[in-house]
């Protein structure tokens, strides 16, 4: 694909001035509701304790919803991955501080921004601390994970009922080579499990898939990361399912230890890397969120790599084929920087969220057209010569060589991650605020 072709279709759709009067810094994803495009930024507001806000997708009619105050009756800075789940008229969510013990809540409100409530505050010790993510509804429970708490405090997985009766941990991890540590976000469920990732722990220490049962049994690990040419290592991000078969990206891994895009069994057969990243100009590096599925094509973004090594779109087949850069991000008051959490996707358009770029570099919400794969050579070629083109070109498309760039970019985004640390952490690096252990 011509670059200048993938770059065509991006808009910047609200640029975030933080302060009193609107948020900063979205580390999460955009729903769906309604008409409307909702989404939570870390910041902004008089007590810079965040938002939840709404949008059109046309970057008319934004407004803030619900300004976090934190305390003990609301919520304080939503976290990484952080995404309101809608069910009928009622938000519900988490955050990464705030509550009675300010060490995270699980809340709702109604969708209008309304009678915000919180349903748990976490207190650490045997209880977690620092939820990270989303919620996931099956009927009339909400289940949900935390970096920390538990008794070894290598973080939880927990249920709650809507009401906000009926909370239990379900798993408390332990760490070591026989389980995972430190989930950094969502839940996906299958049938009667769980399924989710940690950023660190397992048999090698760069992180575990697993699953359990919704009803806190059979809980295993599925999958012990490597973090070597052939395998990922140190997961940022949610899986997706598709039937029985389960997508996901890591931080570091693959054969340019710039991070993956896998496959996997839901039996955790079949594992399978689609892609490695190379972090050079016309690919991406350092895979931060979970992708989006849409036909046989996924989409998702990474924290560096492209032009201007501020991150990209990409796309890629599920069979591990036509990897391609769409948009690379370059910051400045017409494009974001930094992309978080999950790609949108309605019709032909993609949405999103940038924790920085924007006209005062607080971050963004921008939408991305997909290009017609017709429209991309049509102008100046008939169709005898747009087949030809396409046959020679399916493999040259997927450029890419090993980057002379051999820092990993970790003394910037994630240092020690090599050496397996639980401190490899982006906020303390990239992010006013950290999160502790």
């Amino acid at each position: 694909m011509d670059s200048s072709l993938a770059q065509t279709g991006f808009t910047v759709l609200h640029s975030f001035t933080g302060g009193p009067s609107d948020g900063q810094r979205p580390e999460g994803s955009l729903i769906q509701s309604g008409s409307n495009l909702v989404g939570m930024t870390s910041g902004g507001g008089s007590t810079n304790n965040g938002s939840l806000f709404r949008i059109s997708p046309d970057g008319t009619g934004y407004s803030v919803l619900h300004f976090f105050a934190g305390g003990s009756s609301d919520g304080s800075q939503p976290p990484f991955f952080g995404t309101p789940l809608q069910s009928g008229s009622v938000f519900y969510g988490v955050t990464n501080s705030g509550g009675s013990a300010n060490l995270g809540a699980v809340f709702r409100m109604n969708s209008d921004g309304t009678g915000t409530n919180v349903l748990h505050a976490f207190v650490g010790g045997s209880d977690g601390r620092g939820p990270q993510g989303s919620l996931v509804q099956s009927g009339t429970t909400l289940y949900g994970t935390t970096t920390f708490g538990g008794s070894a405090d290598d973080g939880t997985i927990f249920r709650i009922n809507t009401d906000g009766s009926g909370y239990s941990i379900l798993h408390a991890f332990s760490g070591g080579s026989t389980d995972g540590s430190h989930p950094q976000d969502s839940l996906v469920q299958s049938g009667s499990f769980l399924y989710g990732m940690t950023r660190s722990g397992g048999a090698f220490g760069f992180g575990t898939i697993f699953r359990v049962g919704t009803d806190g049994s059979g809980y295993s690990v599925l999958r012990s990361f490597s973090d070597n040419a052939t395998d990922g290592g140190s997961p940022w991000g949610s899986l997706i399912a598709s039937g029985s078969t389960l997508y996901g990206m890591t931080f570091g891994g693959g054969a340019f230890h710039f991070g993956t895009v896998f496959r996997m069994e839901a039996d955790g057969s079949g594992f399978n890397l689609l892609h490695s990243f190379e972090h050079t100009s016309t690919n991406g590096s350092f895979a931060f969120g979970t992708p989006m599925l849409s036909g046989s094509r996924l989409y998702g973004m990474t924290q560096g790599g492209g032009t201007s090594d501020l991150g990209t779109i990409f796309q890629i087949d599920t069979d591990g084929t036509d990897f391609e850069v769409i948009h690379s991000f370059s910051a400045g008051a017409s494009d974001g920087s930094l992309p978080y959490g999950t790609l949108y996707q309605s019709g032909s358009t993609l949405y999103g969220t940038t924790y920085g770029g924007g006209s005062s570099n607080l971050g963004t919400i921008f939408s991305l057209v997909l290009p017609e794969p017709s429209s991309l050579v049509l102008g100046s070629l008939g169709l005898l010569a747009v087949a030809g083109w396409v046959l020679s070109q399916k493999g040259a498309a997927r450029i890419g060589v090993g980057a002379s760039d051999k820092d990993r970019r970790l003394s910037a985004v994630a240092p020690d991650l090599s050496r397996r640390s639980l401190r490899h952490d982006l906020r303390s690096h990239r992010h006013p605020r950290a999160i502790s252990g």
